[in-house]
């Protein structure tokens, strides 16, 4: 294969397109807005820790080049050299997705693997698609068939295990990625935002402020409960959050036609 066919391995194609962003049921989630993207690419599902496990064998933690300057930082001062999660048998598995894992280290395994994160855009598109249904497989409301959550928060879920990311093969998002919703949710390169009124034209949107800053994440979590597991639903933490709440998946840009 050639390199392009190596990173994109595994990847969903989304072809440039248009759709609405947000919804009424949160004020965060408005203004809702037609938005246009640029075909991009999307890992179908979240980075596993097998997946990871490439990036810390093959030196990624001690390697400045993967890093941006706080990120390097940051492990280096915290002496990190793996993921918080990375020796505990309710999350490592194989085929569950990798965390534990801040901002700074979904950014730097972007860059070892030739991609990025997903705008929040990105995201949600690849979620939802076109028919604006309300969570990644369409309308009917969740159940544990779906997705790993908590009804209702459920405090007796407080401890928990992650789920493999095949474990729901049936319930796709509407351009085929699984595991978007529920399980752990997911870093995107936005930063915190409390609503969408920064975007004047809909076109390829994205927030920056600093990287330092909050950044949102997508898809709720195991711990969450129902309203997280829709596709619009938005939430934010601190770039340094290492919990067990958050994993990632990545993108490439730049996806040109031929490889449609």
């Amino acid at each position: 294969m050639t390199n392009v066919d190596t990173i994109l391995k595994d990847m969903i194609i989304i072809p440039k397109g248009i759709f609405f962003r947000g919804s009424n049921a949160s004020p965060d989630e408005q203004p809702i807005k037609q938005i246009l993207l640029s075909a991009f690419a999307i890992d179908k599902t979240p980075i596993t820790n097998k997946q990871f496990r490439a990036f810390v064998e093959q030196g990624g933690y001690d390697d400045p080049t993967f890093w941006q300057p706080k990120g390097w930082a940051y492990i280096r001062e915290n002496e990190i050299k793996y993921p918080n999660y990375w020796y505990d048998n309710h999350f490592n598995q194989d085929d569950h997705p990798v965390t534990g894992v801040s901002w700074w280290e979904a950014m730097a395994y972007a860059k070892f693997a030739g991609k990025t994160l997903p705008t929040e855009a990105q995201w949600e598109y690849a979620c939802k698609g076109t028919d604006d249904r309300k969570y990644p497989w369409g309308n009917k409301e969740p159940t544990l068939a779906y997705a790993n959550f908590a009804y209702d928060c459920d405090p007796t879920e407080l401890v928990r295990s992650s789920t493999s990311v095949y474990d729901h093969p049936k319930y796709k998002s509407f351009f085929g990625c699984l595991d978007m919703a529920g399980n752990l949710a997911e870093w995107c390169l936005d930063n915190a935002s409390t609503n969408y009124k920064w975007d004047r034209d809909g076109k390829d949107p994205i927030y920056i402020t600093k990287d330092e800053d909050y950044h949102m994440v997508r898809g709720g979590c195991g711990l969450h409960n129902e309203d997280f597991l829709r596709c619009t639903a938005r939430d934010y933490y601190p770039v340094s959050v290492r919990d067990n709440l958050i994993g990632f998946r990545c993108v490439v840009n730049n996806v040109k036609e031929e490889e449609l």
